[in-house]
């Protein structure tokens, strides 16, 4: 599995999520709060007569309409229900009045009966214009707007209702979160059809390429510069076919071992297209194939024949079989070039050469355990535990099966189980940090202090020169309530990375804001994790967070879209989506009306505050 990313230490402030104030102490919302007791909409106003004897009778009379009409919907008839309503609201001398208001809900909610929700969704338009805090109708023009399928509208709607009412409207909080769960996850849906164009974090690719023994020994071994090797590629004559291969193939990992991954992508790619078109390609009429997907856009893939394809890969693969492993293979390159896809998001794609180099290469373990963390990704659990049995029965002592398996369960919060694989992992390959790690924060979540504080003592002692074994050392300790400690291990982190461990001063400044609450050093070391890496999306979901914090909702909304970018499971996309919508939803009231949100945001604010401070 791609290792988890989530930190266990997260600080925000209060926000919003779907329709509650919540105080964000950890990763996990804590329990809200009790809402202050806003002031309720206040009920329709009686008839005021002005003065005017002939209007007091109109509205009368459109008051006895308007309880006739309640009559004819208790009793279903919601036709003619409508039809009292509107005669009421022709009635009324004052069409500003707030009984008109009324007029207006009642035969929204007569015409939701019917299933007229655009008819019902302008009534209530008109009602609000008379009275902009009608809790009511705001309930029931979100619900309109969710039968249309308007949902930001429509928890727009649900969260003005929620606010207006103190947090203690049912109808508002209820609705309020289905439709949130709804938006979330068709943002993250469209999010995620999109094609991606960059990788994910330096680091986070580093620590998934070391998870893999295999990827570990090719990294090692002794290889020239890119440069050098550029100067080869670009010899006269030109290499072509299989010494070719072998050369974009050795770039790609001399790119790789300074951690400089895009141009390596781009040479596994081309080495791919050395060879015969995998399944959902095109040969166009003159023999040449162009694979359909853009995310081969400027990198000019295209083989002059199929059947020079097929010799290139012929000779490659007995180049590769006669260095006895020293030389990349077909089958490598292609598992190489699927696990960068899958890392940037291309699922597809990856999903193509993940299939072909197991085609070429049956007994592909990597390849099969990079399948089925794709799989997974694509919330096919079954497929994935098909490809984690089919790896095991051809090695059932791969200490990268269990390594990755392990993080399945985990992320599945099977921790007796994960605990299990990710022992036997660190015993089988005892040079796998990942499973180091992913075991002492198992333990850790399975109550096991003791053991968890040794696995970490021993992968310290093991990978001295590893960021991220401070740095999750650190978050259990911060778990564990020890922050000096906890500091030390980050900074620690920091050392090592020459001051570039994105997390780790992410880390510092949730440690300076539980410790110190001083907000202003949270921000600047998330400002500076931004710096030093900004792909990391974590930085840009911990700065949302320290906006919130800060109470600049604007920024939140714009730290939360820069996340977005990055984010690639769909999980993540759903809570990061519901936050940045939870937050748009305040922000759009507060532009809109001022006048009625801003001092209802106030009194919340406030009354976190004094929450968070053990004074409410």
């Amino acid at each position: 599995m791609a290792y988890d990313r989530r930190l266990v230490a997260v600080a925000a402030g209060a926000v919003a999520v779907g329709v509650g104030i919540y105080l964000l102490q950890s990763s996990k919302p804590a329990s809200s709060p009790a809402p202050a007791a806003a002031a309720a909409a206040p009920p329709p106003a009686e008839a005021a007569g002005g003065g005017d004897a002939a209007s007091e009778d109109l509205h009368a009379q459109a008051k006895r309409a308007k309880d006739l009409g309640n009559k004819r919907f208790q009793g279903r008839q919601y036709d003619k229900a409508c039809e009292e309503y509107t005669r009421a609201i022709e009635l009324a001398p004052d069409k500003r009045h707030k009984d008109v208001a009324v007029f207006f809900g009642n035969r929204a909610q007569a015409r939701a009966m019917l299933e007229k929700h655009a008819e019902a969704e302008a009534d209530c338009d008109a009602a609000l214009a008379i009275d902009p805090k009608y809790v009511k109708v705001l309930n029931r023009r979100g619900v309109a707007r969710e039968r249309r399928g308007d949902l930001e509208a429509s928890f727009s709607d649900f969260t003005a209702a929620s606010l207006l009412s103190g947090m203690t409207n049912e109808v508002a909080n209820e609705g309020g979160e289905r439709v949130l769960r709804l938006l979330a996850g068709r943002r993250a849906s469209a999010r995620l059809a999109q094609p991606m164009r960059s990788l994910p974090s330096a680091s986070f690719i580093g620590t998934f390429v070391d998870s893999f023994k295999c990827h570990r020994a090719i990294l090692a071994a002794e290889i020239a510069s890119p440069a050098e090797l550029g100067a080869a590629i670009a010899s006269t004559p030109p290499p072509e076919g299989a010494a070719l291969a072998g050369l974009l193939c050795r770039r790609a990992v001399s790119h790789m071992r300074v951690s400089d991954y895009e141009p390596a992508l781009e040479d596994w790619l081309s080495a791919c297209a050395l060879l015969p078109p995998p399944e959902g390609g095109r040969v166009g009429a003159d023999g040449s194939f162009t694979a359909e997907a853009p995310w081969l856009d400027g990198v000019g893939l295209a083989v002059a024949s199929v059947e020079q394809g097929a010799q290139a890969l012929a000779a490659w693969s007995n180049a590769a079989n006669a260095s006895g492993g020293a030389a990349i293979s077909p089958a490598t390159a292609l598992s190489m070039a699927g696990m960068f896809l899958h890392l940037r998001g291309n699922y597809p794609e990856a999903m193509t050469l993940y299939d072909y180099a197991i085609d070429l290469r049956p007994r592909s373990i990597d390849v099969l355990l990079k399948r089925a963390s794709l799989w997974y990704e694509r919330e096919e659990e079954a497929k994935a535990i098909a490809d984690f049995e089919a790896a095991l029965a051809l090695d059932g002592a791969h200490g990268d099966i269990y390594c990755h398996r392990g993080q399945l369960y985990i992320l599945q919060s099977k921790i007796s189980a994960a605990v299990d694989d990710l022992r036997k992992a660190v015993q089988l390959d005892p040079g796998s940090v990942l499973a180091r790690i992913q075991l002492g924060m198992a333990l850790h979540r399975s109550q096991q202090p003791t053991e968890a504080r040794r696995v970490f003592a021993d992968a310290e002692a093991a990978f001295p020169d590893s960021p991220d074994v401070l740095n999750y050392h650190g978050e259990l300790l911060v778990e564990a309530q020890e922050m000096e400690a906890a500091k030390a291990k980050f900074s620690g982190a920091l050392s090592i990375s020459g001051n570039k461990f994105a997390l780790a001063h992410v880390n510092l400044g949730v440690l300076e804001l539980h410790s110190k609450q001083d907000l202003e050093a949270a921000i600047k070391h998330c400002e500076k994790a931004i710096s030093v890496d900004p792909l990391c999306e974590t930085a840009h979901v911990h700065m949302a967070h320290l906006c919130l914090q800060k109470y600049d909702l604007r920024g939140a909304v714009a730290a939360y879209d820069r996340a977005v970018e990055m984010l690639r499971l769909k999980q993540e996309l759903v809570d990061c989506y519901s936050m940045r919508e939870a937050t748009a939803a305040q922000l759009a009231l507060i532009d809109s009306q001022p006048a009625i949100y801003e001092p209802l945001l106030a009194e919340h604010r406030q009354r976190a505050a004094m929450a968070a401070a053990g004074m409410g």
